[in-house]
């Protein structure tokens, strides 16, 4: 019934292409137009659309390009900038993807195509009742499962990752002994609409400074700021603060525009909220949890219901893990399989 193929403009998403186009029957592609910048480091801007339609003639298919980029402002943009101004740490990402993907099944749709390929580092599993599972790539330096993690099962089971069993190297090969001209192209920017850093992009959307106080854990004001948004949880290196020991960022209080500093040990927590939680089983035992892009997964001993917020989980971990920030997405993993996902909440610790 066909396949719709979702380019980037990057040697990734050409190689997925490449394959299935070889293997026959119908193919298309597109890429989705999310940002209007045009910075050449974007999987989404108009030098990635150039790539794109490139990748597709060589291929002999038909790209499709599709404008998303009042969705993408509406559904991904602006919660990321309230969510930093509350003080918390998303992973825009992880909220694109499902967006981004459900606009191509709906393209799909109009198509008459039955699956979406992406160049995702990510395979697909079955259950024993039949239902797709989201689960860790073969190359694990390269595994994209965590950002793929919010993606709802009804849009899982029409995927398709013809990459998830492939490494890095292999595919670099692959694009070359087509000609493709991406198989050397460095890695796309992962937050297209801020490349060069949050804090410039949010300033570019009018969020000006304000003078707020940096305090220790016990209340003691040891510093200004210009703006809680300006830090990191974790951050040591422009703090701000001269002391005998590094200082680190432990909280950002949104509400009163403090940031909270202390020693690295105070970071390490074993306890984390989580909220807003996709649960396919995640109560069900032998649990590891992945709290930050590229951090390793940690062991879960116990998972504890909340009665606020709604829905919420209290996740206390086996080891303890090293600065868990809110609205930073949690992945919940038994053995490679994703089982469940949500974000860190405020509360860490309690």
């Amino acid at each position: 019934m066909g396949i719709l193929v979702a380019l980037s403009g990057g040697v990734d998403s050409a190689v997925a292409l490449l394959r299935l186009a070889a293997a026959g029957g119908r193919v298309e592609a597109a890429i989705v137009e999310l940002w209007p910048g045009d910075d050449p480091r974007s999987c989404c801007g108009p030098t990635a659309i150039d790539r794109a339609r490139a990748v597709a003639d060589a291929c002999g298919v038909r790209l499709h390009v599709l404008d998303d980029r009042a969705r993408f402002a509406r559904a991904v943009v602006e919660p990321f900038v309230a969510a930093y101004l509350a003080g918390e740490t998303p992973n825009p990402c992880v909220r694109c993807n499902p967006e981004r993907l459900a606009a191509l099944a709906d393209l799909a749709d109009e198509r008459r195509l039955a699956r979406v390929a992406t160049g995702h580092y990510a395979r697909l599993v079955t259950a024993e009742e039949g239902a797709p599972f989201l689960a860790r790539a073969a190359d694990r330096a390269k595994d994209q499962s965590y950002m793929l993690a919010a993606v709802p099962p009804g849009l899982l089971a029409r995927l398709v990752f013809p990459l998830g069993e492939a490494t890095k190297d292999e595919i670099r090969a692959e694009a070359r002994g087509a000609g493709l001209a991406v198989a050397d192209r460095p890695e796309s920017q992962e937050v297209c609409f801020a490349p060069d850093g949050y804090r410039g992009f949010l300033e570019a959307r009018g969020v000006r400074p304000r003078r707020g106080v940096i305090v220790a854990r016990d209340g003691r004001v040891l510093g200004e700021h210009e703006g809680h948004w300006r830090f990191t949880i974790g951050q040591r290196r422009g703090v701000g603060v001269a002391a005998e020991a590094p200082l680190y960022v432990l909280e950002r209080r949104a509400a009163t525009n403090e940031v909270v500093v202390g020693a690295v040990a105070d970071l390490e927590t074993t306890e984390v909220v989580v909220r807003d939680v996709l649960d396919r089983g995640i109560r069900d035992g032998d649990l590891t949890a992945q709290l930050r892009y590229r951090s390793p997964a940690v062991p879960v001993a116990e998972v504890v219901p909340l009665a606020a917020p709604a829905g919420a989980l209290l996740v206390r971990l086996a080891t303890p893990f090293s600065a868990p920030a809110p609205g930073q997405a949690a992945v919940f993993y038994r053995g490679d399989r994703v089982v469940g996902a949500g974000l860190v909440g405020a509360g860490e610790g309690v």
